[in-house]
């Protein structure tokens, strides 16, 4: 059967009224970065090589160990592993295993595969209550050869963020310059000094991970992006730059899935809820998951969040989205106030057949207490079917007087044994954050339950 994506970014405009306390600051920006930095005192060619290292005690107490390796051989390289030992001052070693001291660990840097030329940064974080190290040693363990058809992206609308509590965070867009589709397996960020050697990294899982080709026309040829790590101090703004493992998609086929945003508002807690539905114009049952994106009046991109489709999408059918959690945005009035505009995006790349079979089921019993802007949904399955549940989720939509979507949640309900027997009863509670600067007063629910059959 052929597949072919259609993805929807819509965009809305946000009033938003803040209450939350927070501050940020903005760095000045840095042009566009390229895959790999300069890398200052690079050994001959030939080499894998670890080209620098540093390390530094968080805000929350971790010493991390962090710094950049750089593919100087003319083979595309995978499977990298490498060692890294944490000495006191005596030269014993404070890390452990199940309780015991070990000479070492092993860990993996942030990209899976370095192409020639490619550099990847790579961190582990050590917990100072088990001893304060005096030294470390990094190493590179081993790695083999790889496979790789490097595609063409380039990253727009970014900022980097100090959020005055400890974290940078990392935000803008990665776009897809080519002509065939893409997929993003790996995607870090770090903070350079004027050096362009590594003062603080991590990798992220928020973007989409797959894009369509350049001049996509429902936008499906770009994806938001968000990397926090932590702030390694020195009192000067950094660089940053920006790290991505791809790979072009040969024949690539996807099913028609699209999105819609309905309502986007602050709740009463300083935190972003972008809101909408997901429709499958298939004619089977789909898994999904969404990306959202928050962008000031430039288009500069401020954060984003995503969310797994609570629930399968029926054949023909749309199921409610919330996407929240936005790290930069939420609870810092600084960055929340910039907010103009939203897009939400279909991951093409994880929606996929579901991997268990499912059931509706009824609620009943429903009541719903009204504290204010929060609302607590609680009622009752019945497992209706002939056949052993391993669990349901329950999703509500709250629907306004003109029966527009404008908040959803969903809870989970697992079985205290093995699973939901047929015939047996159980309760559920959701809890729901709504607008607290808009009258609630003809505001109604509606739930659906859907069960997931035991294998």
């Amino acid at each position: 059967m052929s597949k072919k994506i259609a993805q929807t970014l819509l965009v809305g405009v946000l009033v938003l009224s803040l209450a939350a306390c927070g501050k940020g600051s903005t760095t000045a920006n840095v042009p566009s970065p390229v895959q790999t930095p300069a890398v200052v005192n690079t050994p001959e060619a030939g080499d894998l090589v670890i080209s620098d290292t540093s390390a530094f005690v968080d805000k929350f107490g971790s010493y991390r160990v962090v710094g950049m390796l750089v593919n100087n051989t003319n083979n595309i390289l995978t499977g990298i592993k490498m060692t890294l030992e944490i000495l006191d001052s005596s030269g014993s070693s404070l890390l452990k295993q199940n309780g015991n001291p070990v000479p070492g660990v092993i860990f993996h840097p942030m990209l899976n595969t370095l192409a020639p030329g490619e550099g990847s940064p790579f961190e582990y974080s050590y917990d100072t209550a088990n001893g304060v190290p005096a030294s470390y040693k990094v190493n590179i363990s081993a790695f083999q050869s790889g496979d790789t058809r490097r595609a063409n992206l380039t990253a727009e609308n970014v900022q980097m963020v100090d959020n005055g509590s400890g974290w940078y965070y990392l935000t803008g867009d990665l776009v897809n310059k080519g002509t065939q589709w893409v997929r993003i397996n790996n995607l870090a960020g770090a903070v350079l000094d004027a050096s362009n050697k590594v003062l603080s990294a991590d990798q992220t899982v928020t973007y989409t991970s797959e894009l369509a080709p350049v001049g996509d026309p429902s936008g499906g040829d770009r994806t938001p992006f968000e990397i926090n790590f932590p702030n390694p101090g020195g009192g000067s703004a950094p660089n940053w730059n920006l790290y991505w493992d791809t790979d072009i998609i040969d024949n690539a086929s996807h099913y028609p899935v699209t999105t819609n945003i309905t309502n986007g508002y602050l709740d009463q807690y300083g935190a972003e809820h972008i809101v909408g539905w997901v429709t499958n114009h298939s004619n089977q049952p789909l898994s999904s998951l969404v990306v959202a994106g928050l962008y000031d009046q430039a288009g500069t991109g401020l954060d984003a969040s995503y969310s797994n489709v609570a629930i399968p999408l029926k054949g023909g059918g749309a199921v409610p989205f919330s996407v929240s959690t936005f790290g930069n945005v939420d609870n810092n009035p600084t960055q929340a106030v910039r907010v103009r505009t939203f897009t939400v995006q279909v991951d093409p790349g994880k929606t996929i057949p579901p991997s268990y079979e499912f059931v509706e089921l009824a609620s009943s019993g429903e009541t719903v207490q009204k504290d204010g802007a929060t609302w607590t949904v609680n009622g009752s399955i019945t497992n209706t079917s002939n056949q052993k549940l391993s669990s349901a989720t329950v999703v509500v939509a709250v629907m306004d007087a003109q029966n527009n979507l404008v908040a959803m949640e969903s809870a989970a309900i697992f079985p205290s044994g093995d699973g939901i027997a047929a015939g047996e009863t159980d309760s559920y509670s959701v809890s729901i954050y709504l607008d607290p600067s808009v009258d609630a007063g003809g505001y109604t629910t509606a739930s659906t339950v859907i069960g997931e059959i035991s294998k």
